[in-house]
């Protein structure tokens, strides 16, 4: 807190004690003109030194702690001082200490959450409505400071993030070496770590896409953007509209090739569907919502006229072909 040599914590206590130099005081006042947080460091030691009081609303009388104390310490040990000098160490330590106390939690307190999924999808609200999905196999660590207005949520795995427009914090989403930074919106991030692959889908809104290096891209809601890993490198392409199924169980299939449909549902039901090789270009048009596994691949079954057999360990789609 120096300013060209000179100790402005120091000469900011005797500005608020009303010792300060005509010179210190013009110091003062030209260091506040220089940002907004040092007029605010100003203001609030001031109230502070001004409102100054012990739980029980009585005004903390520091020379009167101190003569309490003084009168146990044996003499000569110490070289006494002056009752104004005593004063000004005791302010000083008060302040200080209220201060410190202060800064500590405007600046440096902060909220943590760590979730992590196995085998079911979890879903969790936080104190600022912000909504997370998490998909299986995934884990969020959230780090915010609602007083600031920020907050990072570390993603290994996939979830679904909804934050409204009246948010309170300013979220950024980090995987890696990547960021993402909300703007007002939902949206899907896929980032498992033995994948090369990360994949953004906007469902709402608008989201930026980073990293530290590169300023990315604008993702807008239809959109997914993908960074390469490897390549370090930033694209597009149409957004999945099945994308969030596994926290919706909605499912949208229109002229979809039943091998790309059966791998969907096998992600979100978390079973191994095999398609054979001579139906796995078969066309598939049809919605589904919130309806089991069986349900699903029986109506499929019917349309294309196709066979189900259920193993233990996998489900085997059969059939003659299609048109």
């Amino acid at each position: 807190m120096s300013q060209e040599g000179y100790d402005m914590e120091e000469i900011v206590g005797k500005f608020i004690t009303g010792e300060a130099t005509a010179e210190e005081k013009q110091l003062v006042l030209e260091w506040c003109a220089q940002s907004a947080d040092n007029q605010k460091y100003v203001d609030h030691a001031q109230l502070i030194f001004d409102k100054a009081q012990l739980d029980d609303g009585q005004v903390y009388d520091v020379v009167a702690a101190w003569e309490k104390v003084k009168d146990k310490i044996e003499s000569g040990r110490i070289r006494k001082l002056p009752v104004i000098n005593l004063w000004r160490v005791a302010a000083s330590l008060l302040l200080i200490s209220v201060l410190s106390y202060f800064l500590y939690w405007q600046f440096f307190t902060a909220e943590h959450l760590q979730l992590t999924s196995e085998d079911e999808v979890i879903t969790q609200a936080l104190a600022d409505n912000t909504e997370i999905s998490l998909n299986k196999n995934s884990t969020i660590e959230v780090t915010y400071n609602e007083r600031k207005k920020t907050g990072v949520i570390k993603l290994t795995g996939e979830a679904t993030l909804t934050i409204t427009s009246d948010k309170k914090v300013n979220w950024v989403v980090q995987t890696g070496e990547v960021f993402i930074r909300d703007i007002g919106t939902t949206f899907n991030v896929k980032a498992y770590p033995d994948t090369d692959l990360i994949e953004v889908s906007v469902l709402e809104g608008e989201v930026q896409f980073y990293t530290q290096t590169d300023e990315g891209i604008l993702i807008q809601a239809g959109e997914k953007g993908l960074y390469d890993k490897s390549a370090k490198q930033f694209s597009k392409a149409e957004a999945d509209p099945n994308v969030i199924a596994y926290k919706t169980l909605l499912f949208t299939f229109n002229d979809i090739d039943l091998k790309s449909a059966a791998e969907q549902l096998g992600s979100v039901y978390n079973r191994k569907i095999v398609v054979s090789a001579n139906i796995e270009n078969c066309r598939v048009t049809v919605d589904f919502e919130n309806e089991d596994l069986d349900t699903i691949l029986s109506v499929i079954a019917e349309t294309l006229n196709l066979t189900v057999t259920n193993n233990e360990n996998e489900i085997v789609l059969t059939g003659d072909g299609c048109l």
